[in-house]
C-alpha cells in the first residue's frame, strides 16, 4: 500500500512538475513563445494552481532558471583544467548538451521580455554560471596562452559567442564536437601560421 502524501508533499510535487515542464518548454521554445496556459496544460494543472505556486510567467521563469543553472555549474566545475584545449572543448560540449535551445535565443528573449530587476539577476546568473568558469580557465593559463592585449574576460566571451554561433547551426552535441575542436584550435592558436 502506498503512503498517502501530506498536503505539503503534494504541493511540492506539483511545484516540481510545473518547474520540470516549464524548463522543457522554455528551453525548447524560448521565453516569449511559451504561455502559462501551455505550461499548465503540459503539467496537468489548472492555471490557478500554477499561479498559486508562481506569481506570473516571469517569476516562474526566474525560479526555473536558477534551478536549471545549478546542474550546469556543478558539471563545469568537474572539468579537469589540466589541458586547456580539452577543458574548453569539454565545457562547450557540456553547455551544448545542457541547452536544448540556443543561448543566443534565450538572451534575446530575456532582453525584450523581462523586468530590469530580473534582467540584472539573469546577467548575474549568466556571468557566474557561464562566463566565470571560462574566465577562470584563461586566468589560470594567462601567462602561457593569452596575448597581452586579450583579457581572460574577452577570451571567455569569445568562447561563449562561438558556442552560441555553433548552436545556431542546429547540430546535435555529438556533431558539434568536431566543430568545437576546430573552434578551440582557432581560439587558442589563431588562423595564421607563425
Amino acid at each position: 500500500m502506498m503512503k498517502k502524501l501530506t498536503r505539503v508533499e503534494e504541493l511540492e510535487r506539483t511545484r516540481k512538475r510545473i518547474l520540470d515542464v516549464a524548463e522543457d518548454l522554455f528551453m525548447e521554445k524560448g521565453f516569449r513563445a511559451v504561455s502559462t496556459r501551455e505550461i499548465a496544460q503540459h503539467a496537468k494543472v489548472t492555471q490557478p494552481t500554477l499561479y498559486h505556486h508562481f506569481k506570473d510567467k516571469e517569476s516562474l521563469y526566474m525560479v526555473m532558471l536558477e534551478r536549471f543553472v545549478l546542474s550546469i555549474q556543478k558539471k563545469l566545475k568537474q572539468v579537469s583544467k589540466d589541458d586547456m584545449a580539452k577543458a574548453i572543448e569539454e565545457m562547450l560540449i557540456i553547455l551544448s548538451i545542457e541547452h536544448p535551445s540556443s543561448i543566443m535565443l534565450m538572451m534575446h528573449d530575456i532582453s525584450l521580455e523581462l523586468s530590469e530587476e530580473n534582467k540584472y539577476k539573469i546577467y548575474s546568473i549568466w556571468r557566474q554560471t557561464y562566463l566565470e568558469p571560462f574566465m577562470d580557465l584563461f586566468e589560470r593559463n594567462e601567462k602561457k596562452h593569452l596575448r597581452k592585449q586579450i583579457t581572460p574576460e574577452q577570451a571567455a566571451r569569445f568562447c561563449l559567442f562561438t558556442l552560441g554561433q555553433a548552436m545556431l547551426s542546429k547540430g546535435n552535441p555529438e556533431s558539434l564536437k568536431e566543430q568545437f575542436k576546430t573552434h578551440v584550435d582557432i581560439i587558442l592558436y589563431g588562423t595564421i601560421e607563425n
